[in-house]
């Protein structure tokens, strides 16, 4: 077996560093308890990605022919890097953020062919009070289908002590 560090990326959908990027960092010092972690972030709020137009031209030619520029192919790239991916995301609405949907969306080709046979897969979400389940099981549709093996699953609920809602009158 080799001796280097487990190669992490971190798929970061929140576009802030608040409670779904708390809870990564936490799975970073568990993990670097038992063993040494290379981790590395992308925060998709500081990367180019375009919404996908829906062209078909990656189906059709392959993801190379996409016209559009973005950082699609270095994400991709840094995936197959790692020895694992966290798709991390807060829960808005009862699905992922809209960063992380672009970014799934971007590279939606792959469910069409997988390709990520040999990465784990650790998939967390972060909620204010529900919908943690639902998104889950969204990402691990999302990571098995692209063949990654999903190791475990995480959802933090953040606000759970905020208290009744406020009354509001018509």
């Amino acid at each position: 077996m080799e001796n280097r560090p487990l190669k992490v990326l971190v798929i970061m959908g929140s576009p802030r560093r608040a409670n779904t990027y708390h809870a990564a960092e936490r799975i970073r010092e568990i993990l670097q308890e038992n063993a040494p972690v290379d981790w590395e972030y992308v925060m998709l709020r500081d990367v180019s990605l375009e919404q996908c137009r829906g062209c078909y031209t990656c189906f059709e030619r392959g993801e190379e022919h996409c016209p559009i520029k973005d950082d699609s192919a270095l994400l991709e790239q840094k995936m197959h890097d790692a020895d694992g991916v966290v798709f991390a995301t807060p829960v808005y609405g009862f699905q992922v953020s809209g960063l992380m949907k672009v970014f799934i969306d971007r590279h939606a080709y792959i469910f069409h062919r997988p390709r990520f046979f040999r990465q784990k897969a650790l998939l967390l979400t972060s909620a204010g009070v529900m919908g943690n389940k639902d998104v889950l099981e969204y990402l691990n549709a999302v990571a098995r289908i692209w063949g990654f093996d999903v190791a475990a699953r995480a959802g933090i609920v953040s606000h759970a002590t905020m208290g009744p809602l406020p009354a509001y009158r018509v």
